[in-house]
């Protein structure tokens, strides 16, 4: 059955006429997780975690454990962002034509069809589009909890979050996502499944030799790593001119830390 793995509540200031609360609620195939920031002090005041257990699959069981079980569903918020993090997800060229069928089909053909789930397109620069799809049922929980609120896919953030040419790898519990930033545009962007640490070294070079960036000559940005589990990454930056490491707080276990990047 589902449960709740992480609660941490601050104080909360949001009420009907005074909004000092933004909500970030961060969703993908097995789990949800409300992220609470205070816009005046900029920092972020409460964290839950839900997620699916090993027998259960689908969100159908994960919504509905956290409409009775999350203190931060039913408060008062400034402005509520969905935020999709998901594999299903392209960067393509922006049509000028309105109908958005051919992105569709375009995501079709890369993922399947997906009957279930509904388009997402943004633009978001150098006239290119990131698709993606959100799924019914958490389109529905958006519409009844937080009609106000709007979606963006994760990835969106993190292109956001990149804003100097490098080689950025942010690391989650089972995989990972490369974005590669060149000449002030993106140039990659895929999500990896863990593998054996030369493997996943190789990953990161190769991709690199074939789309012309040289190491040697660029930066590492390792976001969320924690020295448990990600010890392949070090090795890694013997081969960049820097690497910078943004760790995974101390006591999640798992890898929150690239949640934190709005």
């Amino acid at each position: 059955m589902a449960k709740k793995k992480i609660g941490i509540y601050g104080t909360l200031e949001s009420t009907a006429n005074h909004k000092v609360e933004d909500l970030y609620i961060i969703v993908d195939h097995q789990s949800i997780h409300f992220s609470v920031k205070n816009i005046e002090s900029k920092k972020y005041v409460s964290f839950e975690s839900f997620v699916n257990g090993s027998d259960v699959n689908g969100f159908a069981q994960l919504l509905a454990y956290l409409q009775n079980n999350s203190k931060l569903i039913h408060a008062i918020y400034h402005q509520v962002h969905f935020v999709m993090n998901n594999s299903s997800v392209l960067i393509s060229k922006e049509q000028k034509i309105k109908d958005n069928t051919i992105y569709q089909n375009e995501l079709n053909m890369i993922f399947g069809n997906q009957t279930d789930q509904e388009l997402m397109v943004s633009s978001f620069q150098n006239n290119q589009v990131l698709i993606s799809s959100i799924p019914d049922a958490y389109q529905t929980l958006l519409t009844r909890a937080f009609p106000t609120g709007k979606w963006m896919h994760y990835v969106n953030a993190i292109i956001n979050d990149a804003i100097d040419d490098g080689v950025y790898i942010y690391f989650f519990e089972s995989y990972y996502i490369v974005l590669i930033i060149h000449h002030q545009s993106v140039q990659f962007l895929k999500y990896f499944e863990e593998a054996e640490d030369a493997q996943n070294v190789y990953n990161i070079l190769n991709i690199c030799k074939h789309i012309h960036v040289d190491p040697n000559a660029s930066s590492l940005y390792l976001k969320g790593y924690h020295a448990e589990y990600n010890q392949w990454a070090v090795e890694l930056g013997n081969y960049f001119n820097k690497a910078m490491i943004e760790q995974a707080p101390e006591g999640y276990g798992d890898h929150f830390a690239t949640y934190f990047i709005f």
